[in-house]
């Protein structure tokens, strides 16, 4: 399968994360970025060559189905195993929310609590009556 651009990754992440208020939109392309410069033009990323933040980043891609991860085991010399982390893209995920042209639906409660406005917040406190 073709290698995903910076364009299709971008509209998936903007379509998940940003519509379910999980990333400011300001956020979406250089995640974007981040993301394929691990990858290149491969379809796998060793987990031990993220960084700690961006290991977050490739956490928050995966609950959205646009990453997956794997592990296996390898045999190395004095019969010891080693377990091995790695990410994959999901590319044909990542064209798909791309392409179409619905956003994912939020939950309605917390788009209803997202839209309540910072002085709905605050609470008036009534003055003490005298007793």
């Amino acid at each position: 399968m073709a290698s995903i651009t910076e364009a299709e990754l971008t509209r998936a992440i903007e379509r998940t994360l940003v519509a379910r208020g999980k990333m400011p939109p300001a956020e979406a392309r250089s995640t974007a970025r981040m993301v394929l410069g691990y990858f290149g033009l491969d379809d796998t990323v060793l987990d031990n060559k993220l960084s700690s933040e961006d290991r977050d980043r490739f956490y928050q891609l995966e609950e959205e189905g646009l990453l997956t991860s794997e592990e296996e085991d390898a045999t190395v010399s004095r019969g010891k195993t080693w377990r091995i982390h790695y990410w994959l893209m999901k590319k044909a995920r990542i064209r798909d929310v791309g392409q179409t042209g619905d956003a994912p639906r939020s939950d309605d409660a917390a788009t209803v609590y997202r839209d309540i406005g910072e002085s709905d917040w605050k609470r008036q406190a009534d003055p003490p009556t005298g007793s």
